[in-house]
């Protein structure tokens, strides 16, 4: 773990903004990060406006104390499933994330 994980490419050319990505393209980093044993340890959510500015919500997932992945990864797709939406976009964060 001591070396920065990059996202696999053609992510990054799929974010909404800079590491912003719609539900499914989230659920597919979630799928990366446990696939090649990254720590995940949380999720923003923003919405978009009417204006086209994004507004960071206040509800995220912190699972910075959560030491086992598979559960950390579970639990990132229930937040997923719950707060998915309209104009709504997730950052996945998983420690040693290169910026």
């Amino acid at each position: 773990m001591g070396m920065m994980a990059k996202i696999p490419q053609g992510f990054e050319t799929r974010a909404e903004r800079r590491s912003w990505y719609t539900r499914a393209d989230a659920e597919s980093l979630l799928d990366w990060l446990e696939d090649n044993g990254h720590r995940f340890v949380g999720m923003d959510v923003a919405q978009k406006q009417d204006d086209g500015n994004w507004t960071l919500l206040a509800d995220r997932l912190d699972l910075t104390r959560q030491t086992e992945n598979f559960e950390a990864v579970r639990m990132g797709r229930v937040f997923l499933a719950e707060y998915d939406g309209d104009g709504r976009m997730f950052e996945p964060v998983w420690q040693d994330r290169a910026q």
